[in-house]
């Protein structure tokens, strides 16, 4: 949900070396979780003689606030657990064996200099993922750049088709501001467990369903998430398009579309002979909701600013990507792109540009 930028760069605290404990140096240094999830806590670190002996939530944090997750609360059992890996292992005579850092790294270059003078770079194929979302494992592809041009990937199996649908739409899959959904009337959560997956969203939410605001799940699951919501929908797995195309004809059929919405959407027309290709109860009994519960998430829209927070699971299917590029024509003919308190949110942007400065000096 937040910058994943210092995630392998701490900084001091204000009072960054605590007095001599018991002959320790002690220091404490800020930082951010770097596991692969999206909401990058804030952390301090408790150092000792150059060791870190303890991880705490960040309490000013603005956003996660002291918050860290059961797992990196107990992060530290795993960097220091006494079978885990600390050296290159070289496989010699059938065996895997440790071998000095030199002699690993001398091998490994002589291994991708014979490639690229044989097959040329493009032959290596770069392929990274989750676990770590640090610049530690952004360094790789610094180093790949570096050294290729490689062979490498665009979008993934995790929230790709969700990514490439906004990118079609918007140019660009980013999100609003958490803090923004304080100023919505409505929150259509599409798929998102907040609770699980979210929970520093939860606060938030709760502070936007004090200031008025209503909350509605859309989901075929019954999840945790649904006590937190005013009304929740449930459509068939995979029918989160249709239940889109009925909302969406509904919004033409009342004159719900702002009058100047062909002035920044393109292809209205054509949507609209899409949503008119069948009946609103057609599309309703297609996701499998009554007429009832899309005009209810028609009017929802209307009464903006509402915004939709879009789960990574809802284009994980077939044809998940024309999902979320429904739910963005939604967002955008009913007036809730680019103000406060509305949008649809699929993916936080994690990084910025890197800053081969902290490699160079």
């Amino acid at each position: 949900m937040l910058s994943k930028t210092m995630a392998n760069a701490s900084r001091p605290t204000t009072d960054t070396t605590a007095p001599s404990e018991h002959g320790r140096n002690v220091e404490f240094r800020r930082t951010t979780c770097n596991r692969d999830c999206p909401d990058a806590c804030g952390i301090v670190a408790r150092v000792e003689d150059g060791r870190i002996t303890k991880l705490s939530g960040d309490p000013e944090h603005p956003i996660t606030q002291g918050f860290l997750c059961y797992r990196t609360n107990h992060f530290l059992g795993r960097q220091y657990a006494a079978d885990r890996l600390t050296q290159p292992l070289l496989r010699k005579q059938g065996e895997l064996q440790p071998v000095p850092w030199e002699e690993a790294l001398s091998f490994c270059a002589e291994k991708l200099s014979a490639i690229r003078a044989e097959h040329g770079p493009a032959a290596v194929f770069n392929y990274r993922s989750g676990g770590s979302l640090g610049l530690l494992l952004k360094l790789t592809d610094y180093f790949w750049e570096l050294w290729g041009p490689v062979t490498t990937k665009r979008g993934d199996i995790c929230g790709g088709a969700g990514n490439a649908a906004q990118e079609l739409d918007f140019g660009v899959s980013d999100s609003s501001a958490p803090e923004l959904l304080e100023q919505s009337k409505h929150v259509l959560l599409w798929g998102k467990n907040v609770i699980t997956s979210g929970p520093h969203l939860v606060p938030i939410l709760k502070r936007a369903k004090q200031a008025g605001a209503k909350l509605m799940l859309i989901d075929p699951v019954s999840q945790t998430s649904a006590k937190l919501c005013d009304t929740v929908v449930k459509p068939r797995p995979g029918g989160d398009f249709a239940l889109c195309m009925a909302a969406a004809r509904i919004l033409f059929e009342r004159g719900w579309i702002p009058a100047d919405a062909a002035e920044y959407i393109a292809g209205i027309p054509e949507f609209r002979t899409l949503c008119e290709s069948k009946t609103p109860e057609e599309w309703c009994n297609e996701a499998d909701i009554s007429l009832a519960e899309a005009e209810l998430i028609a009017s929802a829209l209307h009464e903006g600013p509402t915004a939709s927070l879009i789960g990574w699971g809802l284009g994980r299917r077939t044809a998940g990507g024309a999902a979320v590029r429904a739910i963005d024509a939604l967002s955008a003919l009913s007036g809730n792109l680019g103000v406060p308190g509305g949008g649809a949110s699929f993916y936080y942007r994690r990084r910025a540009a890197f800053d081969d400065g902290l490699i160079t000096g």
